[in-house]
């Protein structure tokens, strides 16, 4: 048995000389496998790192985004209810005087009926002794003034607690005002006349807005008329005056003379607007007539004076005129 013992460790079989490196791959290989394995695991979470970062940074600008919509539209709705309260602050002051305008009205009223009922009254006293019809008839005098004063008081009363009849009047009061439009109506334009073209032959009155009738069908060509608009009623005189009959030369057409007249604003072919521009524009041809008259007056007397220029001795004896020579 010793000399089996010396031999093996001597000359050791072949099967243990291949075992021993055998494990040492395997360790070797488990080695790299388990840093391979570690290294994929540092990867993916270095990888789910970065995508939770970009989550994060998107939801910080998201955040941001939703902050600054809710800032603007906190700033809108400020704005909005300034607006609001200055308005209802603007209706109450508007509504408080048309309060106090219908109060004095109402005072005055019933200071006016109060003399009539003593007046009423007087005669009642004197005729006492006299027939009672007349009494019965001042009374019911008074039971009717007391009626009227009565639903006066009443419709005060309706409108202090109804704001929408005043609104209304309110709101009827500045139509009336944006109605007052000056707006003159130019005729006998050319087929080839724009608003360019109209707007440069009035451009030293400096009208707000022009406009150029034209055709359905052709939207280039006029209809031959326009409208123009001036900010005040002293252009608009001028522009009657001076611009009436005036040459319109476009460069297309040959120059023509042009009507210049009075319309009303808001278009429409009723009978109320057609009666009033018919009216606007007798009372405009008298108005020239008489200017037509006067300069016409005017005329002969500066010929007279340009005569009187001419003749140095103008209005000197003629027997005189030698010895001033």
């Amino acid at each position: 048995m010793g000399e089996k013992k010396r031999k093996l460790e001597q000359n050791p079989p072949e099967d243990v000389a291949v075992v021993e490196p055998e494990g040492k791959k395997a360790k070797r290989e488990g080695k790299k496998e388990k840093k391979e394995k570690k290294r994929k695991e540092q990867d993916v979470t270095e990888t789910m790192n970065g995508v939770e970062e970009a989550v994060e940074e998107r939801s910080k600008k998201d955040k941001k985004e939703k902050k600054e919509k809710k800032e603007k539209k906190d700033k809108e709705e400020k704005k909005e209810k300034k607006e609001k309260k200055e308005k209802k602050e603007k209706k109450e002051k508007k509504l408080k005087t048309a309060n106090e305008n219908v109060e004095e009205e109402s005072t005055k009223e019933t200071n006016g009926a109060e003399p009539e009922r003593e007046a009423n009254q007087e005669p009642e006293a004197m005729d006492i002794d006299g027939d009672a019809a007349v009494t019965e008839k001042s009374g019911k005098e008074k039971k009717k003034k007391d009626k009227k004063a009565k639903k006066e008081k009443k419709q005060k009363d309706k409108e202090q607690s109804n704001p929408e009849s005043d609104q209304q009047q309110e709101t009827e009061a500045p139509a009336k005002q944006k109605a007052a439009r000056f707006i003159v109506f130019v005729g006998n334009l050319p087929y080839s006349a724009n608003a360019e073209s109209l707007k440069a032959h009035f451009e030293k009155i400096q009208p707000i807005s022009v406009r150029v009738a034209t055709q359905q069908d052709k939207p280039t060509k006029c209809r031959g008329f326009g409208f123009v608009e001036f900010d005040n009623y002293d252009r608009m005189k001028t522009c009657l005056k001076l611009y009436h009959h005036s040459s319109f030369d476009d460069g297309k057409y040959p120059p023509r003379r042009i009507n210049v007249e009075l319309t009303a604003g808001g278009g429409g072919k009723s009978e109320h607007r057609k009666a009033k521009i018919e009216y606007k524009n007798q009372k405009l041809a008298e108005e020239r007539k008489r200017q037509a008259t006067d300069t016409k007056k005017e005329k002969p007397q500066k010929s007279e004076g340009d005569d009187s220029r001419a003749d140095p001795f103008a209005g000197i004896h003629p027997s005189r005129r030698m010895r001033m020579a």
